[in-house]
């Protein structure tokens, strides 16, 4: 019968813990890029159609 957390048990669990807020760091910045990229993406869709910015509405 084991009782208790061997040294290594405890920080297999704590690298666990670090990889895992490393990786959703990663995906969150992966999620930015590609969000940014769309934006901009878009923003040329809208230059090539048109060969000027659309403008927003005055108010």
């Amino acid at each position: 019968m084991r009782i208790g957390y061997t040294h290594a048990d405890v920080y297999d669990r704590e690298s666990d813990y670090w990889q895992d807020i490393e990786d959703a760091e990663n995906a969150q910045i992966e999620a930015q890029k590609n969000s940014l990229k769309a934006a901009t993406e878009s923003e040329h869709e809208n230059i090539n159609d048109t060969g000027i910015l659309p403008q927003e509405d005055a108010k």
